[in-house]
C-alpha cells in the first residue's frame, strides 16, 4: 500500500515536467523539422496555436488585420499557424476553393458554430452534397421567385416604417430585422415580426450580434460546446452576457422548431411549403441527408444566421456610399424612375434584375461588405496540393480571407473607392468571378439567388420610394491611406476598421437614416 501511495506521489511530482519537457519538444519540432519550417512567419504563431487565439480572442476579432500587417513584411503566403497557411496572392483564391479543389474543410474550425449537422458545417464533402441537394428545392432560382411575394412584402414594411419615423434610424438593425423576418417566414412559416419592434431593436437580433465573439472564444476552447448544448436555459442568468446571448438563440430556436414540428405533424402535407417542415419530414423519414432531430436545428441555426446577416450588412454600407455620392445618387435615382414610374404601384423582381447601373451599384456594395471575412480554412489531401505555383504538403490547413480578392487593386483599380462604373466596362464580365462575397466552388452559400433577390428589391425600393437622408454622421475618410490598418473603414463617423467575427462587425457609431419628408416635417413644427 505504501509503494502505491509512493508511487502515485511521485507520478504528481514528475507530472508538470513531462508536460513541460513535451511542451518544449514540441516547439522545437515546429519551429525546425515541421513540413512548414520553411514557410516564413512569426515564430510565435509557427509555434503554438495561441498566437491566433491572442488576436481572435484577446484582441477581438483582430487577427485579419494581423495578418495583412504580416503579408507586408512577408511576402504572398505566410505561416499562421504551427500547421497553417494563409495567401494573399488572388489567384489562390479560387484554386483553394473553386469547383476542382479536392481541399476538405477543417473540423476543427466549423466546430465552434455548434452545427456540425448542418449543410455548412458538415465536413464530409460527400454529406455535405447530399444535404445541399436536400435543400437546394428551397434555394432554386425557381423557389425564389415563388418567394418574391414574402420578400416585397417585408421590403415594403420596411420602408414604410422607415417613411413614417420621426426619429432618424439606425440603418444596420433596420436592414436585419427586415431579412430577419424574411428566413424566418420562410423557415418556419410564421414571422419574428423584427420590423414592429421599436428601433427594430429585437431581442433575437441583438442576441445574435452580441453572441458573434464567442465564436473564437469557442473555438479555442471547444470544451465549451457540450457544455452549452446541456445547459439549462436558467443558468443564463449567471453567465457573461454573451452566453447568455447563445442560450437565448437556442431557446428561440427549440421553441419555433418545437411549433414547427407540431404543425408538421397536424398537416404532413406540408413539408412542401416550408424548410423546416422540410426538414422534419426528412427526419421523421431518417433520411440520408437529415437523419435526425439535432441535425434539423444545426440547420435552422446555420440559415438563421447565414439568411439575415450579409444581405443586412451589405445594404448598410451600399447605402451609405450612394448616399455620400451625388453623382451616383442622381444616376440610380434616375433609372429607377425611368423604369418604374409610379412608385405607387409595385414593381416585379425581373424588372429590378434587368437595370444595369442597380446591378453595378448591388455588386459594388457586395465587394466592400465583402461577405464572409474569415479566411475559410481548408485541409490538404494526403497527396498534397500545388497553390500559386508553391507546394503545399499534405494535411495542411491553408485559407485566404475575401478582402484579398476584393481589394486587390490589380483587378479593381483605386479599390476603395465605390465605383459602380467599374462593372458597366465592356470587359466587366471578367470581374464577377472575383465577386466572391457567398465563397466559391461547390460550398458556396447555398442562398446566393435569395441574397440577390433581396437585394435587388431592398436596393430597388429604398431608392424609389424614399427620399433619404444621412442623420448625425459626418463622412469619413474611407481609403484610410494614411493609416497602417488594412481594410476600408466602414464605421460611421468614428474611424475605425471592422472586427473579423466570421461576418464583419463594424464600430463607432452605425448608419443613421432618415426620410427628407420627415425631417422637414421636424423642423417646420420646430421653427
Amino acid at each position: 500500500m505504501n509503494i502505491l501511495i509512493s508511487d502515485t506521489v511521485h507520478a504528481i511530482i514528475f507530472l508538470p515536467y513531462v508536460i513541460l519537457i513535451s511542451g518544449l519538444l514540441a516547439v522545437v519540432q515546429r519551429l525546425f523539422f515541421h513540413p512548414l519550417s520553411s514557410f516564413p512567419g512569426p515564430r510565435l504563431a509557427a509555434a503554438s496555436s495561441l498566437y491566433k487565439t491572442y488576436y481572435e480572442v484577446m484582441k477581438g476579432g483582430e487577427l485579419l488585420e494581423r495578418i495583412h500587417h504580416l503579408h507586408s513584411i512577408h511576402g504572398p503566403v505566410i505561416r499562421i499557424g504551427p500547421n497553417e497557411l494563409h495567401f494573399a496572392d488572388y489567384r489562390a483564391y479560387s484554386e483553394i476553393y473553386s469547383v476542382g479543389s479536392h481541399l476538405t474543410k477543417d473540423p476543427q474550425f466549423y466546430s465552434c458554430f455548434g452545427a456540425s449537422g448542418s449543410a455548412f458545417g458538415a465536413i464530409d464533402p460527400r454529406t455535405s452534397k447530399m444535404r445541399r441537394g436536400f435543400m437546394h428545392a428551397f434555394f432554386s432560382r425557381r423557389a425564389v421567385i415563388r418567394l418574391e411575394d414574402v420578400i416585397q412584402q417585408k421590403v415594403e414594411r420596411l420602408v414604410s416604417k422607415l417613411e413614417k419615423s420621426y426619429t432618424p434610424q439606425n440603418a444596420f438593425l433596420a436592414f436585419r430585422s427586415a431579412t430577419l423576418d424574411i428566413i424566418t417566414s420562410y423557415m418556419f412559416g410564421h414571422c419574428l415580426d423584427a420590423l414592429d419592434y421599436p428601433d427594430f431593436r429585437s431581442p433575437l437580433l441583438l442576441n445574435i450580434q452580441l453572441a458573434l465573439p464567442l465564436l473564437w472564444v469557442i473555438k479555442s476552447f471547444p470544451c465549451f460546446i457540450p457544455v452549452l448544448a446541456i445547459l439549462p436555459s436558467w443558468t443564463g442568468r449567471r453567465l457573461h452576457e454573451q452566453f447568455k446571448a447563445l442560450l437565448f438563440i437556442r431557446e428561440f430556436l427549440l421553441s419555433w422548431l418545437g411549433r414547427t414540428a407540431k404543425e408538421a405533424e397536424m398537416y404532413p402535407d406540408s413539408h412542401d411549403y416550408t424548410i423546416c417542415h422540410h426538414l422534419f419530414y426528412a427526419s421523421a423519414k431518417a433520411s440520408d441527408a437529415f437523419p435526425s432531430l439535432q441535425s434539423v436545428v444545426h440547420e435552422a441555426l446555420s440559415l438563421l444566421q447565414a439568411g439575415s446577416d450579409t444581405v443586412g450588412n451589405t445594404c448598410t454600407v451600399g447605402t451609405f456610399y450612394v448616399l455620400n455620392d451625388k453623382v451616383v445618387y442622381a444616376r440610380l435615382v434616375e433609372e429607377l424612375r425611368s423604369n418604374w414610374p409610379d412608385k405607387d404601384q409595385p414593381i416585379e423582381l425581373s424588372i429590378l434584375q434587368n437595370l444595369p447601373y442597380l446591378t453595378a451599384v448591388i455588386k459594388e456594395a457586395l465587394r466592400l461588405s465583402h461577405g464572409f471575412v474569415t479566411p475559410l480554412p481548408r485541409v490538404v489531401g494526403p497527396a498534397g496540393a500545388r497553390i500559386i505555383g508553391r507546394y503545399i504538403p499534405p494535411n495542411t490547413v491553408v485559407g485566404m480571407s475575401v478582402t484579398y480578392v476584393h481589394l486587390n487593386s490589380a483587378l479593381f483599380p483605386d479599390p476603395t473607392l465605390f465605383t459602380p462604373e467599374r462593372w458597366l466596362q465592356p470587359s466587366s464580365h471578367k470581374l464577377s468571378r472575383y465577386l466572391v462575397p457567398f465563397s466559391a466552388g461547390p460550398r458556396m452559400c447555398l442562398g446566393v439567388s435569395m441574397a440577390w433577390a433581396e437585394l435587388y428589391l431592398f436596393f430597388g425600393y429604398m431608392f424609389r420610394k424614399l427620399d433619404i437622408q444621412i442623420v448625425d454622421t459626418e463622412y469619413v475618410n474611407f481609403s484610410c491611406v494614411e493609416a497602417p490598418r488594412f481594410i476600408v473603414c466602414h464605421s460611421i463617423g468614428d474611424f475605425c476598421t471592422f472586427k473579423d467575427y466570421f461576418v464583419p462587425v463594424h464600430e463607432g457609431r452605425h448608419l443613421h437614416i432618415q426620410n427628407v419628408d420627415q425631417c422637414i416635417a421636424i423642423s417646420s413644427t420646430s421653427s
